[in-house]
């Protein structure tokens, strides 16, 4: 019987760290279109989420990486680190969508932190 206790702690340890192994290496955060609309069902705003769409008292919680806007005039504002905002409106709709197009381009051409030439620098200008 102990034998048994073992082999089942030794299984369920191993799936519990195979699948967090698996999940960092292969998995990206997921993006959602949020979109608010009036009574009417005009378009209000569209945010571009990425990571999770958490409720919160009268609306949703996200993390913003582009954000459009519709009256009086169409204006998009990007994010690229993210911007943690609370979208609040009569009607809204969630659907899952794909990465932005800037944000994958933007991606492939900064290189990380530490390979960064001015990253010991306070400054991003020649002196």
């Amino acid at each position: 019987m102990k034998w048994m206790a073992s082999w089942v702690l030794a299984a369920v340890a191993t799936g519990l760290l195979g699948g967090c192994a698996h999940r960092e290496a292969w998995c990206e955060l997921p993006y959602w279109q949020v979109v608010s609309t009036d009574v009417e069902g005009c378009w209000i705003s569209e945010y571009i989420a990425e990571g999770d769409v958490t409720p919160v008292c009268g609306g949703y919680r996200l993390n913003a990486v582009q954000r459009r806007t519709f009256r009086p005039v169409t204006l998009t504002y990007r994010y690229p680190l993210g911007r943690f905002v609370t979208a609040k409106a009569p009607n809204i709709i969630i659907v899952p969508t794909c990465k932005p197009l800037w944000l994958k381009i933007l991606d492939l051409y900064t290189p990380p932190p530490d390979q960064c030439p001015s990253a010991r620098r306070l400054c991003w200008y020649k002196k």
